[in-house]
């Protein structure tokens, strides 16, 4: 009887050759170990953050605020940009908010965190400056740098006569100057500090923590009849349902917080302004030959087609249009999923041909993928990508991924970055760089300078010119 069993559960090793058997294990075992990559991957590139177990209600604000460096204490263990030097650099910076937190502000506590995550020197791994700024009063006014000057681009009721003023003076100190009073709270370039500091100087009690403010805050304005005023005013309380904006945003004038606000309307109808309800279009000028795509983020809008959809269909169309040019204008992309581009990216210069041209508009609100596509595009046909317009706002070495994750009582977000990116070297290391930097990758480039500058002015948005597409056409024309 037992043998009988022991043939019938035998029989398909009997009955089907050893090899195939030893085919069908090679397969399991690659999947499996491909599954299992596929989730320590996941476990290394986004370990979630556990809050502390059995913490109470605070009853004091220095026991709360010793709760939420607890808390915070993930990003020392979790920022994979940091070394031992690093990791002493960031003890000892946080030991000074630990020793001065008794007696600081809200501002100043949620400043100092910053001040120690900006030692990782790493763009990604930065505060979240809307998310610093939401629990205050604001001024009724929003600002952006443009070339280097702060201009007032939103407005509560009441104030329109402030839009398009140049801010020039904070209590006397010059506004750029002033904004870099907070520039040790941030890693990264400049650029893209500059792309959402605004925020801080809008709001009093950050000025205060950095000592422009004790009380009244006048701002001199250029108003944008030429004239010069000085304007004491007073914050505006905080709106519980308004939407964050991000200050390189602003430019996009039918970004809202509320309906209490009113933005600045450039003239015309600029190019790069057009299609506010879709984050990815095409369009086609001089007759065909050129084909401007802009896409302003790494991930899928609202619309019926996704971003993936969408790069399939462009790519598919625009090489049956065979343009002599393209543009993809990268100016407002601050990142998302490089995977939903990539097809796209690498097609560019293959579909213009050996004798066209693929220009990239970029300034210091590129980041992240939106970076990514400028290596991606420029690495297939260097000597045929243009990079036209502002710095962009990294370096091309930097860690991502990770965690964001908000502290209990005080609402500061903290984040830490996992996942290393080289665009100029490549990358090494299963646990070190990011799955997509390893498969995608490497996407290599020597460097992704601007080779035609083309700042956006406030002069020239005011008059919806477009001065880094002015330039594309300048280039075409002398080539």
């Amino acid at each position: 009887m037992l043998g009988k069993i022991w043939r019938v559960l035998t029989w398909p090793f009997r009955a089907i050759p050893w090899y195939v058997w030893l085919g069908a294990l090679a397969v399991a075992a690659w999947f499996g170990r491909n599954i299992l990559l596929i989730i320590a991957s996941v476990i290394a590139f986004n370990p979630i953050p556990v809050p502390p177990i059995f913490q109470g209600e605070p009853e004091t604000i220095l026991e709360a605020r010793e709760q939420d460096l607890d808390y915070f204490n993930h990003v020392r263990r979790n920022e994979r940009s940091l070394d031992d030097a690093g990791r002493a650099r960031f003890d000892a910076q946080l030991d000074l908010v630990r020793a001065d937190m008794a007696t600081m502000s809200d501002a100043e506590f949620q400043l100092g965190l910053a001040r120690v995550m900006a030692l990782t020197d790493n763009g990604h791994s930065n505060a979240s400056a809307t998310r610093m700024v939401q629990p205050f009063e604001r001024m009724p006014f929003r600002t952006a740098v443009l070339d280097g000057q702060l201009h007032v681009l939103r407005v509560r009721e009441g104030f329109e006569d402030l839009l398009g003023a140049q801010v020039t003076h904070i209590n006397g100190v010059p506004a750029m100057q002033a904004m870099y009073r907070f520039r040790d709270a941030f890693g990264g370039n400049d650029p893209f500090f500059e792309s959402f500091a605004p925020l801080l100087i809008e709001t009093p009690v950050y000025l205060e923590a950095v000592d422009l403010s004790a009380g009244e805050l006048t701002y001199s304005f250029i108003l944008a009849d030429g004239n010069s005023q000085d304007r004491t005013l007073a914050p505006v309380a905080v709106e519980e349902a308004a939407r964050r904006r991000f200050s390189g945003d602003l430019p996009m004038h039918w970004k809202m917080e509320s309906d209490h606000w009113i933005a600045f309307q450039p003239s015309g109808d600029p190019l790069y302004l057009r299609h506010p309800d879709s984050d990815y279009w095409l369009e086609y000028l001089d007759d065909g030959d050129i084909a401007y795509l802009n896409i302003r983020a790494n991930f899928s809008d609202a619309g019926e087609e996704s971003l993936s959809d969408w790069v399939a269909r462009m790519e598919v169309e625009l090489r049956a249009a065979q343009p002599g040019v393209i543009i993809v204008d990268q100016r407002f992309n601050g990142g998302g999923d490089l995977t939903q581009t990539e097809p796209l990216m690498h097609a560019l210069a293959d579909i213009v041909g050996e004798d066209g041209r693929v220009y990239l508009l970029a300034n210091g609100n590129t980041f992240s993928a939106g970076i990514v596509n400028l290596a991606m595009a420029k690495e297939t046909a260097p000597e045929r990508v243009v990079l036209v317009g502002e710095e962009i706002g990294d370096r091309l070495q930097f860690w991502a991924e990770g965690w964001w994750y908000s502290l209990k009582n005080s609402g500061y977000r903290a984040r830490y970055s996992t996942g290393y990116y080289d665009l100029q070297n490549g990358c090494s290391g299963i646990f070190i760089c990011h799955w997509g930097s390893l498969d995608i990758f490497p996407v290599i480039v020597d460097d992704l300078d601007i080779d035609i500058e083309a700042p956006m002015t406030f002069a020239d948005y005011a008059a919806g010119r477009d001065a880094g597409l002015e330039a594309v056409f300048a280039a075409e024309a002398a080539r």
